[in-house]
């Protein structure tokens, strides 16, 4: 399973989740599937991070992106902007990689702390701050990161034990913990691009603010008819 392969079934995953959350009338199973777009989204992102020729432009296009988004989310009242949160984790990568190659641990560390802590008040919070460490870290030893990643996504379903509502909790209202089932597909990657150009690049960073702006106003035109 490649690169583009991988990238489909994210952009998939997360119109099922924006159709649900946006939608009236979806069923829940759109949200769950939907959990399983952003840690795809964090893979690919480190995967890029490692293979890009340019850090640099790869960092300017996601805030590019983001702050379109910024628009967007303004036009439509909505608080969606994962692009804000890739951008924190290709930031976060560029200063721990700065400090591996230059040895100024010192400002390598401020800097990634720094970014990690703004990145938790971005759209993918902790989740995304965990999920490019585990990565990034651990990109070399795959089943390794498949368990931290595994663990990890685990602490959120603990953090429901104990509930009154357990069942309710788990699978009507607290569901994150269902990104959990991404792990095969970080399996399954074989480390290939697939194909690509200029077009399909460009078209991938512009379907989430486009789809979302189709999204809203269906669900605008649903609330005006009904």
């Amino acid at each position: 399973m490649n690169s583009l392969i991988l990238k489909i079934l994210a952009v998939l995953f997360m119109v099922l989740d924006h159709v649900y959350t946006f939608v009236p009338g979806q069923p829940i199973w759109f949200g769950y599937l939907g959990k399983l777009a952003a840690p795809i989204f964090f893979f690919l992102i480190v995967e890029g991070f490692s293979y890009t020729r340019n850090r640099k432009q790869y960092l300017a296009r996601l805030l590019g992106f983001a702050l379109i988004m910024v628009v967007v989310d303004y036009v439509l009242k909505i608080p969606n902007n994962i692009f804000l949160s890739l951008a924190c984790g290709i930031a976060l990568l560029i200063s721990i990689d700065w400090g591996r190659r230059t040895k100024k641990y010192g400002w390598s560390i401020f800097g990634s702390i720094a970014i990690g802590i703004l990145m938790c008040f971005t759209e993918a919070s902790l989740y995304g701050l965990g999920m490019v460490l585990t990565f990034y870290f651990l990109r070399e030893k795959k089943v390794l990161m498949t368990i931290t990643y595994i663990l990890f996504s685990m602490v959120f379903l603990l953090m429901n034990i104990g509930s009154s509502e357990l069942f309710d909790q788990l699978f009507l209202y607290d569901y994150q913990w269902m990104m959990i089932f991404a792990f095969p597909f970080f399996l399954l990657y074989n480390g290939k691009k697939g194909y690509s150009n200029t077009f399909l690049k460009w078209a991938f960073y512009a379907f989430y603010p486009v789809h979302l702006i189709v999204i809203v106003f269906i669900e605008k035109f649903i609330n005006r008819v009904t």
